[in-house]
């Protein structure tokens, strides 16, 4: 395997920094909801070295900065995601579209527990609320834990998105519609030390496994716990050298069968005139 650079998503080992950036998470609980919340954090945490999200390290994903840019991937209408005339509209509503694959390849008898590894501000849990009994979200960053579980307490919460320079919008992040907020549970956690979580029915990792200092372990946990007939789904788009990718077939394999295969594109605004653009291979994996 790869040492993975880090991005989107990042899972790298905890550094001296969390523990500061675990009292801004505290603070932000504590804080009244809305603006005054993320301005709290973006104090704490969000310093001048964080200038995009694109940058490498796990700092990156505990700053302000980067809770109001995934706030918006998840929450923000489409109108603002993307407010021109033209570009990728097919690369909207990625964390939705995700939640969707599991729920079109999940078992009506396989729908009692899923785990959403990954899950950054929790669109997607939220989602998979809809068709899964119970849904735990799982992310390296405090932050991010934060920011979902003050959503999932409120119903909505206040942030702002750059338009360009100093200029900024007041955005509100609604739990999704349909989903149902008590069957979601979310976690501050390692992917690649998930501990005891039982027999679940489907785990989701989005944009995570090349993020990953130990993807070995992530999979093999995934092999352990998938109860027969249900499913992994594994979206990435490898951002490791093409050679290591054949080793994920090979290792799940002898285990799974490989059920559905697509691209589906993914569009991350920083600002009004720059954005993020990828395209991922989604793959579900039915276990034997």
């Amino acid at each position: 395997w790869p040492q993975a650079s880090r991005s989107a998503d990042d899972q790298s080992p905890p550094t001296k920094a969390h523990g500061a950036m675990l009292s801004a998470s505290r603070c932000l609980r504590r804080a009244t909801p809305g603006g005054a919340s993320w301005a709290a954090l973006r104090q704490f945490s969000d310093g001048a070295t964080v200038r995009s999200t694109a940058a490498s390290g796990s700092t990156v994903y505990e700053s302000g900065r980067a809770v109001e840019e995934y706030l918006h991937f998840h929450y923000a209408p489409r109108e603002h995601m993307l407010p021109y005339k033209f570009g990728p509209t097919e690369a909207l509503d990625f964390p939705a579209r995700m939640a969707a694959i599991a729920a079109a390849h999940s078992r009506s008898d396989r729908r009692s527990v899923a785990y959403d590894v990954g899950c950054a501000v929790g669109r997607g849990t939220f989602e998979m609320t809809k068709t899964f009994d119970k849904v735990v979200g799982v992310d390296f960053s405090h932050a991010f834990i934060a920011a979902a579980q003050r959503l999932q307490e409120l119903g909505s919460v206040e942030f702002e998105a750059t338009e360009q320079a100093l200029v900024r919008t007041p955005l509100v992040a609604h739990l999704p519609e349909g989903a149902n907020a008590a069957r979601a549970e979310f976690r501050q956690g390692d992917a690649c030390n998930l501990g005891d979580i039982g027999a679940v029915d489907c785990i989701t990792a989005v944009n995570l496994l090349c993020r990953l200092p130990e993807p070995q372990a992530f999979l093999q946990k995934s092999i352990d716990c998938i109860r027969p007939g249900g499913i992994l789904v594994l979206v990435s788009p490898f951002s490791w050298l093409e050679e290591y990718t054949p080793q994920v077939s090979a290792i799940l394999g002898p285990f799974f069968e490989l059920e559905a295969r697509t691209d589906e594109a993914f569009l991350l605004r920083e600002h009004a005139r720059k954005f993020q653009w990828g395209v991922s291979d989604a793959c579900v994996w039915r276990r034997k």
